[in-house]
């Protein structure tokens, strides 16, 4: 009975690490000196924007930067691509959703080498159903030109 037991909560922990329909990446523009957080979303499933209203339930996408002294956080992250509207009826509200791929930009001032570490916060969900809220944490190793 433990044996099975066991093996019923293995699979539920694998499956759990299996719902990231999502991957992340991180650059940084030095030109523009703009981070910039990509995501590209797997095939079905949607993102929702911050432009979506509060009170329609979804997570939207939220990113927050760890502050560092060697850098300068200039504004906040702003979402590049336009988010459709669409009635979802996983919340029977109009929503904002990225599908297929999502673009933030955060302008910094890069003042020594760094390590950025940011965290984003999402709800992935498809036609169907939603998945729990995941937080992803990424990094990026900066070289200033001092």
């Amino acid at each position: 009975m433990l044996k099975i037991l066991l093996s019923l909560l293995l699979l539920g922990v694998s499956t759990s690490y299996g719902q990231n329909k999502v991957k992340w990446g991180l650059d940084f523009d030095y030109n523009r000196n703009v981070l910039q957080l990509k995501g590209e979303i797997e095939e079905g499933w949607h993102l929702y924007s911050s432009m979506t209203p509060p009170e329609a339930g979804p997570i939207p996408v939220e990113i927050k930067t760890k502050k560092s002294r060697g850098f300068r956080i200039k504004g906040r992250f702003v979402e590049k691509y336009d988010a459709v509207k669409t009635f979802d009826a996983n919340f029977d509200s109009d929503v904002f959703i990225f599908e297929e791929n999502y673009l933030a930009e955060q302008q910094i001032k890069l003042k020594k080498n760094s390590l950025v570490n940011l965290t984003v916060t999402f709800m992935i969900c498809n036609h169907e159903r939603c998945l729990p809220p995941i937080d992803e944490i990424l990094s990026i190793k900066l070289n200033s030109d001092d």
